[in-house]
């Protein structure tokens, strides 16, 4: 597979090798690929923590201070 890297991430690369932290232009783009991986299917501390309360309380209408009270729940939790 080739790929091209407009400028700015060619520079990106460039400086994390420097770094010395990684091997080759490769290993750099594999590292990139897991943390998206791990962004895009695992869920969020937050979400995970929004859903668990949901789960664990007696049903609630949803309203604006439900959801600003479970947003603030989460974020502290995180």
């Amino acid at each position: 597979m080739t790929v091209a890297l407009p400028p700015a991430l060619t520079q990106l690369v460039e400086r994390l090798l420097n770094t010395g932290r990684y091997a080759d232009e490769g290993e750099v783009v594999r590292e990139a690929l897991r943390v998206l991986e791990h962004q895009e299917f695992d869920e969020s501390p937050a979400l995970e923590a929004a859903i668990l309360e949901g789960v664990r309380s007696p049903h609630v209408p949803y309203d604006v201070a439900v959801l600003d009270r479970i947003r603030q729940n989460a974020r502290l939790q995180a």
